[in-house]
Order: C-alpha cells, then structure tokens, then sequence
C-alpha cells in the first residue's frame, strides 16, 4: 500500500472512531473494534494517538462482561481540546462568540452595527473577541479558528462579499479584513447559510437531511440543505428567496423597499410590514407593533400583515415543490410572532403543494448565528471532526 493511501486510510479511521465517541458519549476500545468493523490493534493504535493529542480521555472503568473479566476503560470526546470563534455579523447587531467543540457558547458579546460600520468595526470585532479570551483564561494556541457570516452573497472561495445592502458592501474583502486581526484559518458565508448549518448540526434540524431556513427579518433569505450538504449555487446566490415573485399584478408596480431587495422582501420582510403600514398610520410602527395591532383587528394592519404572510405562504409553497424538503425552519425577527401567522401560512400552502411539510419556529436564541459560524468552520475546516 502506498503511504499515502495509509495516510489517508488512517485519517478517515481516526474520525470515525472519534465520530463514534461523540455519538456514544462514552465508550470501550472493545466496543469501538465490534462497532465499526476495524480490528482491536487498529483500534488500539489510533485510540492511544487520539488520547495523546487531547481528542478523547479515558473515564472510570465500564460494565464487566458477563463471563467475568476486567472492566472495560471508557473513553470520551473532549469537547474543550480547542475552541473556535464564531461571528455573526448582522445589518443591526454583530453577534461574537466563544465556543467548545461541541458548540457550547462559552462567552458571549455583542454591539451595534451601523454606528462601528464606517470605522470602528473590526476594532470593536477585535476588542470583543480579547476580552472573551480574557474571561475564559485561554490564548491563542487554544483556538482552533473563526467561522463568520454576513447578510449578503458571499463568495467563500474568494472569501468576499459581492453584494451586501443592509451594511453598504459590494465586493467587500471580509476575509483579508478579518486575517488583520486574526492570525487563524477563516471561514465565511451568507449569513442565512450559516443558521442552516447550525439548526443541522445542534437544532432542530437535527437528523434531517433535506431542510430549508428562512430568515424574515429586515429582508428574507434563506440556507438549503440537500443531502446533509449546504447548496450555494453556481454564483453563491441560492436561497435568494427574497427575489421570488408572488405576486404577479403587484410585481408590475414593483419598487423595492431598499434598493438591491427583490419583490417578495418588499411585500413580506419585516421591515416591509412596519413601512407599508407607517405609511398608512402616518406615524413610524415596528415589524413588532404591526403584528401587535393585527392581532386587535386593527384594519390597517390586517390588510398589511395579510398580504404579506399570502404572498411569505406562496414563496415558501414553491420552495416544497421545488425541494420536497423534510422541514422548513423559520427564523430571524418576524419567526417571533410565528404563533400568529403559522395557521394561515399552513392553510394557504396546503392548496398549492403536491405534499405537506412540516413548519417550525427556530429554537435557537440571540446565540444562534455564533452556532452557525461555528459550524461552518467545523464543515469546511480539515479536522477529524465531521459534523
């Protein structure tokens, strides 16, 4: 066998038995062997390398067997062998993050937006992420690397940002902007992407392979998953759901909200619903206070909100037919009056689907695109860890 080949061989034994542990939580050198197939001296072998390197550590003794015999040493994964870097960069709020390798937020921070944009940014990114370290005591060996995602098309080869309205950008170098303060491997993408990846790995998208996350925020967008794999498109721009036409007499008149938005954003993102009915109030409403006021019956804002969960209920109707998904997960700022438009939503889905697919609210909180960023790194990051 050539040493390559052997090389490669070992790696891919190492994460699987790595991988088994995580699952199993804890587990024998016996059980691994019996479980995967691989032979006790191989097993062995990568096990006391694994031990040596801080992937798993050895635990009390397990169960004996019932024909007598010594008790077998347990073995369990180390989440805290490093941490990684999450940072999720929003057109309101930047949220940052510090977490183990199993996505435990370990530390915490966030800040405006718009006030740092124009020069403060990746000051208050840096301040932000060395006052986390200082809390949890570890340096920069400890780190394993940064994830990030932003709200626009990301090129993550290039690691730019070809378009991004809500923060002014347009082939903007995130990438070399964040290697100025981060000497580490960095991973981007869009924003939404990364909350798909994160509802994967540790939310409710869970176990699902095919899935689709929405954010109805201040625009819509949205991650797809196919396979257990995030499709980007030809051009990074898949999931652009905001761009949907739903409604073909309205599209006729159509002015975005926000130049660089598409039509179903300027009908049904939240920042859509509050402007469509400042207008008619004459006085400035939230996304928030027009759910509020539909929920009295307000007639202005029935009429606002109604339209746009219609037109929301039609985008996502062609995303089931299209993509046939297990679940569609909804998230970002509107997902919080999901208890209010899920029934009409539904109702008006089920009479343009060939079949039914579950809809569910995020359950994720303020932490959720740290988790997202996190998973990003651990997907592309050549590691043994395969989430």
């Amino acid at each position: 066998m050539q040493k390559g080949n052997a090389a490669y061989i070992k790696k891919m034994n190492q994460k699987l038995i790595l991988k088994y542990v995580m699952n199993e939580q804890s587990s024998s050198r016996a059980t691994i062997s019996k479980k995967l197939a691989l032979s006790k001296p191989t097993v062995s072998t990568l096990v006391d390398q694994l031990l040596e390197e801080g992937w798993i550590f050895e635990t009390g003794n397990g169960e004996a067997s019932t024909n007598g015999g010594r008790k077998p040493v347990n073995l369990m994964f180390n989440p805290q062998k490093s941490y990684i870097i999450g940072i999720d960069i929003g057109g309101t709020n930047v949220a940052l993050g510090i977490t183990d390798l199993n996505g435990k937020v370990y530390a915490y921070r966030d800040f405006p937006t718009q006030v740092n944009l124009e020069h403060h940014l990746f000051d208050e990114i840096k301040q932000s992420v060395e006052s986390m370290k200082w809390e949890l005591g570890i340096d920069e060996s400890k780190i394993l690397g940064v994830g990030a995602g932003v709200p626009g098309i990301t090129n993550v080869k290039e690691g730019t940002v070809k378009e991004a309205p809500a923060l002014k950008w347009k082939d903007f170098p995130i990438r070399a902007r964040l290697k100025e303060i981060f000497n580490l491997p960095i991973y981007i993408d869009n924003d939404v992407n990364i909350n798909a990846l994160g509802e994967h790995w540790k939310g409710v998208g869970r176990d699902k392979k095919n899935l689709i996350y929405i954010a109805i925020g201040t625009g819509i967008g949205s991650g797809i998953m196919i396979n257990g794999k995030l499709y980007r498109g030809s051009n990074y721009s898949a999931g652009e759901i905001g761009y949907l036409v739903t409604d073909r007499v309205h599209a006729e008149n159509y002015h975005p909200v926000y130049a660089g938005y598409g039509f179903l954003e300027s009908v049904a993102s939240g920042s859509s619903i509050g402007n469509q009915l400042s207008e008619r109030l004459g006085r400035t409403v939230s996304a928030k206070e027009a759910f509020d006021l539909y929920q009295i019956q307000d007639q202005a804002a029935l009429e606002v909100v109604n339209f746009a969960i219609e037109n929301l209920a039609l985008g996502i109707a062609n995303y089931v037919s299209l993509f046939d998904p297990e679940l569609i997960i909804l998230g970002g700022g509107v997902s919080g009056s999901y208890s209010i438009i899920h029934k009409q939503m539904v109702d008006i889905m089920k009479r343009y689907t060939p079949k039914e697919c579950e809809i569910v609210p995020t359950m994720f909180g303020k932490e959720a695109g740290v988790i997202g960023a996190v998973a990003l790194f651990l997907k592309e990051f050549d590691t043994l860890i395969d989430i």
